[in-house]
């Protein structure tokens, strides 16, 4: 009766753990996410994932001195590849509707939101549905 008992625990336990890894859930991937921003921003300094809204937005946060000097359309379609990008690191399963690309000079920058930050929408929805064609 013991060895059962036991069982059934170990069977709960493994399958509560199994549960953690929620479907949608993208809080594990922004590292993976980090350390891919340099494929997009090669001179990259400084980065920051805020993810929100239970798995729903996800701001990137990057201090970059010289992507900060960039004109207004060369930092819309690096938003909206850091949004291709963001989406095949989180699969297809996942909660992401809107987000943003926040570009500091700052490049000690730890704010979520720097004073001199400019950010650029990233419109998750759209891209699934572009991507669903």
């Amino acid at each position: 009766m013991r060895s059962a008992f036991f069982s059934l625990l170990t069977l709960v336990l493994v399958c509560a753990l199994h549960s953690c890894d929620r479907i949608g859930d993208i809080s594990g991937k922004s590292q993976v996410v980090k350390d891919s921003l340099v494929n997009l921003f090669p001179t990259w300094q400084s980065a920051k994932i805020i993810i929100g809204d239970n798995n729903t937005t996800m701001s990137v946060v990057i201090g970059d001195a010289t992507f900060y000097k960039a004109p207004d359309n060369v930092k819309k379609e690096k938003a909206q590849e850091l949004g291709k990008m963001v989406l095949r690191i989180c699969g297809k399963d996942n909660f992401l509707e809107k987000g943003y690309m926040v570009v500091t000079a700052d490049i000690s920058n730890i704010s979520a939101s720097p004073s001199d930050g400019i950010s650029v929408p990233i419109d998750f929805t759209a891209l699934k549905k572009m991507t669903e064609k």
